[in-house]
Parts: structure tokens; sequence; C-alpha cells
């Protein structure tokens, strides 16, 4: 295997200053998972410092409208966020973007506005097309949501992808930069490294559909060779991830390294492991991936889904019926769950 030649760029805390941020109008389209985070780690990040600085919120008449009205956010359709705004953040599903730009936000954007993506799906695939005079701008967290604020609750950094897509006012790379350092990406044990959208887009997609297809099925695979050798459903599933025990193997891979976090196990659960691991045929594995991360590559994915939303769905919602009804997961975990409480009320 050889490594990447290619310069990977990192900035962390001393590259952005929040300061280039003073006499922006800043919203945020779209106040789900990814925008209520960024939204309330900016504000707090800017109340602390002499910034003048106005953050909205631009979103639908539901939940989220009264979230962002809860968390005392002025909120507004996504139409009137957006005329006001410089630098907008757009973290509105993939598939729900372009119709949502097209209509609602292209109409307003004036000469040197910046455009925030936290996914570089419709710059790829061509979902959205900003005119040439705007800036554009990557800043894509590798974290859920929920964990980008509660890191920064916690006074702790997160990784991100970063990357200026095109550079219309001259100043897009220190105004991101400073965008980063806000929402709290910069700080320790954090950072941002520089990566484009179209690989950002290939990389995600490729993590998605390859190793997200392949972990699910050993799980499926490993409880039904697991229950026909007569182990308890209950005791597979606790193994497999109800315990926690494989989320603190992966969170110990990322503080540890990969190979280091197995020296936190038995001997002979290293020894089993590396072992079963060489006599693995990776054939097999390796194809499905190759074709995986080709059929992003060469857009047959984007393809797939573009025509499956414009069908209505209809295939999306039978294989997501078809997945709850097959899945054997959840009524083992409602067992357990029974079965705990039952014990927990003896006293």
């Amino acid at each position: 295997m050889s490594e990447t030649t290619a310069a990977f760029r990192a900035f962390g805390a001393a590259d952005g200053n929040t300061k280039q941020l003073d006499g922006h109008t800043i919203t945020f389209i779209g106040y789900g998972n990814q925008g209520r985070a960024q939204a309330l780690n900016l504000r707090d990040s800017l109340s602390s410092s002499p910034v003048n600085c106005e953050i909205t919120v631009g979103t639908e008449r539901d939940e989220t409208w009264q979230q962002a009205e809860a968390d005392g956010f002025v909120v507004q359709t996504v139409a009137a966020a957006a005329q006001p705004a410089d630098i907008l953040f757009l973290l509105v599903p993939d598939e729900v973007l372009p119709g949502v730009f097209i209509e609602q936000i292209e109409p307003h954007l004036e000469r040197h506005d910046l455009i925030v993506l936290a996914s570089g799906y419709n710059l790829t695939y061509e979902g959205i097309t900003p005119p040439d005079s705007i800036d554009i701008a990557l800043l894509a967290p590798r974290m859920i949501g929920r964990q980008v604020r509660a890191l920064y609750e916690k006074g702790q950094g997160f990784y991100s992808y970063i990357s200026v897509e095109q550079d219309a006012s001259g100043a897009a790379w220190q105004t991101l930069l400073a965008l980063a350092a806000g929402i709290g990406t910069l700080a320790p044990p954090g950072g941002a490294f520089e990566l484009s959208a179209k690989d950002e887009t290939i990389l995600d997609l490729y993590h998605e559909q390859g190793f997200g297809s392949l972990l699910g099925m050993t799980f499926y695979t490993m409880l039904e060779v697991g229950i026909e050798a007569g182990i308890p459903a209950e005791a597979m599933a606790l193994d497999l991830y109800l315990s926690g025990e494989v989320a603190e193997t992966f969170h110990a891979m990322a503080d540890l390294g990969f190979y280091e976090q197995s020296k936190l196990h038995s001997r002979t659960s290293q020894y089993g492991g590396m072992m079963r691991s060489l006599a693995l045929d990776r054939e097999p594995i390796r194809q499905h991936l190759q074709k995986v991360l080709q059929e992003v590559k060469d857009g047959t994915f984007a393809k797939q889904w573009a025509e499956e939303q414009a069908s209505g769905a209809k295939n999306f919602e039978k294989l997501r019926d078809l997945a709850g009804q097959a899945n054997p997961f959840t009524p083992i975990e409602k067992r357990i769950k029974e079965l705990v409480r039952e014990a927990q009320s003896r006293s």
C-alpha cells in the first residue's frame, strides 16, 4: 500500500480569527442537526468578542423553526433570511438543496457573497451551479451535529474538511478560516484539513456505501451464524454493539491509533483476530468496494438517486419497509431492555 504523496494541509487554532467576521450578516439555511450545532457554536464564539456580526436562521415553518426560536435566533423563511445575508451556510439535505437554492437563495445572491456547504455533493454532481461572482467554500465537520455541539461545550475541537471552491472576492480563505474557528473545529485536539468538495463527496459516499454495507451485513451474518450455533440472540446483540465495547474500541482507535488500540485487548484476542484476518479472502470485499467507488466517481449512484427521487422515492420507501420487517435486531433489543428493567426493579 503506497502512501499519499499529495499535500494535505492542516489548519489549527492560530489560523482562524473570528474578527474577520466583523460587519457580516450570516444566515444558517436549515436548522437540523448540523445547522443547530454550528449556529449555536458560532454565536457563542462571537458573544465573547467585540465582533459586530448578525446571525439569523432561515428554515421551514416546522419543528426546526420552533427550535431556532427557542434557542433565541431571529428566524425567517429561507428567502427572507437569504436576502440580507452575505455569508450563507447551506445546511439542508442534499436532495432538497437544488430546489431551495434555485427558488429561494440564488435570486438574492450578490457579488462577493459567500456560500458555505457542509457537503460537496451538489457541487460535484452539479445539483447547483452558483454564479461566478460569489465565493464558494466547503466546511464539512467529520462529526454528527450533537457531538459538534457537545465537544464545543467541553472546549474541544473536532476534525473537519475545508476548501475554497471559488474565490471571487479574494478573501474567501480568511473568511472560511474565521468561520471554522467560530464553529469550534480548529480548537485542539481538532483541526481542519484541506480537501476539495469533489474528493469530500467521493470519500463520504464511499465510506457510507462501502464500510456501511460491510459493517451492517457483518453484524447481520454474525447474528445469524451465532444463533444457528446455539448462542442466545440477546448475548450476540450485547457483544456486537449494545454493550458499547465496540464503540469504545473505535474511540480507542481515534485516540491511540488503529494498531495501538489492539494492545488494550487480551493476547488471546490479539492472536485470534490477527490469525482470522490473515485467513480471510479479501478479494470479494475488494471487488465490492471497487464497484462502490467506481459508481460514486462516475456519477452512476448520483443518477440512480436522482431518478429515485424524481419517481417519488417509492423504491426507497420499499427498501426501508423491507429492512424494518426483516430487521432481527429490534425485537432482540426490546427483550434485553425488558430483562434489564425486570432485573433492576428487584430490590
